[in-house]
């Protein structure tokens, strides 16, 4: 069998595990890694750097910030406040953390860290009024990535349209060109569409109790515990907005969490032992392993392929419509088992080169690819976020298809009709 087989099998394997459930997802996922290089579709040295990884680090370190914010008074606070603005209501509470969510997403440019920031506010929550993590956590997983971004111009990718231009001048398409607001035009309808779904669409195809054991970021209290020093209680307020205007003004954010995670150790708002009980290595080691995957797709060339097969298939069409919104579900699909920033960086190029053959204009196809790899969180695989929302809401592989699916396909529908009228063939 070639690479591209073996890879596709061991991919097949993985999921059933997953959707049965039998089998916690993380050693599933750390299991397709082993066999991935034992077989020669993934090098042991891309396996072994992604721990290592920038992402593996922020989400870590977040979890220590996060527990640190946990240790103080301040989510207490904050929750007590919301609970009593919005009169207890479970769809008020939820939208407003949705907004919240969708707010700090047009300056914190990391996804990881945005999720990891509202999680403790949202647990609190949850705990307050008595009900599971499991009908909250996905909607602010959906929130954190799927609105993530869309005011561009004031965004941390705001010269996200130089690149693209870039992709489309080396084609020769230098008449037609994106600006600055050519992805907010799409993206902002389409966002305030994807927030009335994760309030009001969302929850009702998430389960009343966690379908495995939840996992919460930071931890959960197994005992009281005393209060923290008035110092103490001011450094853990003081790191957790360290760290949000640290990544707002666009450090590195890795290096702003993992300073933020050590400052909260040294500075005793959180003991050693409870630093490394917050870090959920369950979930980390879950994404390491899906993360390794996405690799062997690339390192075998399956993820191309699949990619070019759908270009050629595309030659032939003339509707722009039905260009735009192909495009839009193989990014879908290819994001599902790859994650968005390598979807990204395949599907752009093939999405010119397509448009490029047919004659027409490659703009719109192009914004739907960018949106597709936002949209798709019907996996682990897409997005690092996906397995933090899973273990925080005790979801298993089938309730996240369930619930992603729907505002995944939506959100293509109406952000092709939109994009494509925009931007016509």
């Amino acid at each position: 069998m070639s690479q591209i087989t073996i890879c596709l099998v061991i991919f097949v394997a993985m999921l059933i595990l997953f959707f049965t459930n039998k089998i916690p997802m993380s050693f599933t996922a750390l299991g397709a890694m082993i066999a991935l290089v034992l077989t020669g579709c993934l090098e042991g040295s891309s396996a072994i750097a992604i721990f290592g990884s920038s992402t593996v680090i922020t989400m870590a370190s977040m979890f220590v910030v996060a527990a640190g914010l946990s240790r103080t008074q301040m989510i207490n606070h904050i929750t007590k406040l919301l609970y009593k603005v919005t009169d207890g209501s479970f769809t008020k509470v939820l939208a407003s953390y949705v907004i919240v969510t969708c707010i700090l997403g047009q300056f914190v440019p990391s996804i990881v860290a945005l999720f990891a920031l509202v999680h403790p506010l949202v647990q609190n929550m949850c705990d307050r009024m008595n009900i599971s993590p499991s009908k909250m956590m996905f909607p602010i997983a959906i929130a954190s990535v799927s609105t993530s971004f869309i005011i561009e111009p004031i965004g941390p990718y705001a010269a996200w349209y130089v690149t693209q231009n870039g992709y489309m001048e080396s084609y020769g398409w230098t008449a037609t060109q994106l600006n600055m607001w050519s992805e907010t035009a799409v993206f902002l309808p389409v966002g305030i569409l994807t927030i009335l779904l994760a309030v009001f669409v969302v929850p009702r195809f998430l389960p009343e109790t966690p379908d495995r054991p939840i996992t919460a970021i930071g931890g959960r209290k197994t005992k009281e515990q005393a209060p923290l020093s008035p110092v103490r209680e001011f450094l853990g307020y003081g790191v957790f907005v360290a760290v949000i205007i640290g990544l707002m003004l666009g450090f590195s954010s890795w290096q702003v969490t993992l300073l933020g995670a050590i400052i909260v150790v040294a500075s005793g708002v959180l003991t050693e032992r409870e630093a490394i009980d917050s870090m959920n290595m369950s979930t980390v080691l879950l994404y390491v392993g899906v993360s390794a995957f996405g690799e062997a797709l690339a390192q075998t060339g399956a993820a191309e392929m699949l990619g070019n097969l759908i270009a050629d298939m595309l030659r032939g069409v003339t509707n722009g419509y039905i260009i735009g919104f192909a495009f839009y579900v193989v990014g879908f699909l290819m994001t599902s088992v790859l994650y968005n920033r390598a979807v990204s960086t395949v599907l752009v190029p093939l999405a010119v080169i397509t448009c490029s053959s047919i004659g027409c204009d490659p703009r719109g196809p192009i914004i739907l690819c960018a949106l597709s790899t936002m949209s798709s969180l019907v996996s682990p695989m897409a997005t690092a976020v996906v397995p933090m929302a899973m273990n925080a809401g005790g979801y298993s592989a089938k309730t996240v298809f369930k619930a992603g699916i729907i505002p995944g396909v939506i959100r293509g529908v109406v952000g092709t009709l939109i994009a494509m009228t925009l931007y016509p063939i």
